[in-house]
């Protein structure tokens, strides 16, 4: 006897109702965000990377300049040192950002991370634009007194100074490699001006992202899919009726 009259005898299958993209749009999102993420932290630990590099390299110029600023000769009689201190500090302010920034994602069980998410959602895009603001500025400022120093000849400041001729011969203060990397700094700096720009599209991103999800929370997201998960599953089992 076939299949079909054995069934039409006794009992007849119950399809279960077609569902298939029910849950589909949790997985898209769950995953969405997940690159978001993993783009949050690329950007961060670049961010993190120069700004290390750059406080270290103004650090040092600065550091070799209080050291020997008392030596008749080794630097100008009033020198500028705004440029140097500026790119520092922004440096430096932009590293507590980003690292904070950091142990939130990578340390999310840790009880710092809640508290570093929240304060960096709520002011990251006040941080973000003050980075770009801040990094625009200094490399503004640096390359202006560089060169205004080099075009009048008075290199007050202390990358112009230090790429200098005269500089060159005091051996003390280490002029062509504090040349090179003031050089690297400024360049550092528009390099974290185009992670900003990345943050910005991150942001977009993570916009968009928010518009598309329901109001849930992430947990509630998760549960409500493998609810559905295990419900599809049940429903996908044949169900078997008495035939009429």
């Amino acid at each position: 006897m076939s299949e079909s009259k054995t069934m039409s005898a006794g009992y007849a299958a119950v399809e279960p109702a077609p569902d298939a993209h029910e849950g589909f749009d949790e997985v898209k999102y769950a995953r969405r965000d997940k690159r978001i993420k993993v783009l949050r932290i690329i950007q961060s630990m670049l961010s993190a990377l120069l700004s290390i590099v750059i406080a270290v390299f103004q650090g040092r110029v600065y550091w070799t300049y209080q050291n020997t600023k008392n030596t008749p000769g080794a630097w100008p009689v009033v020198p500028d040192v705004v440029p140097t201190i500026l790119l520092f500090s922004v440096a430096i302010a932009a590293l507590v950002f980003d690292g904070c920034m950091i142990v939130a994602y990578l340390q999310p069980s840790s009880k710092f991370a809640p508290w570093a998410v929240r304060i960096g959602s709520a002011a990251h895009h006040v941080v973000a634009s003050a980075k770009a603001v801040s990094y625009g500025l200094s490399a503004v400022i640096s390359k202006t007194s560089f060169d205004f120093g080099n075009a009048s000849g008075q290199n007050a400041d202390l990358w112009s100074y230090t790429c200098t001729d005269q500089a060159a011969g005091v051996t003390m203060i280490q002029a062509e490699s504090n040349c090179n990397s003031q050089y690297a700094s400024w360049a550092f700096a528009l390099v974290q001006l185009a992670l900003e720009l990345l943050g910005g599209v991150i942001a977009i991103l993570t916009h968009q992202q928010s518009k598309n999800l329901s109001t849930q929370t992430m947990d509630e997201r998760f549960t409500a899919y493998s609810e559905g998960v295990n419900r599809r599953l049940g429903e996908a089992t044949p169900q078997f009726t008495p035939a009429v």
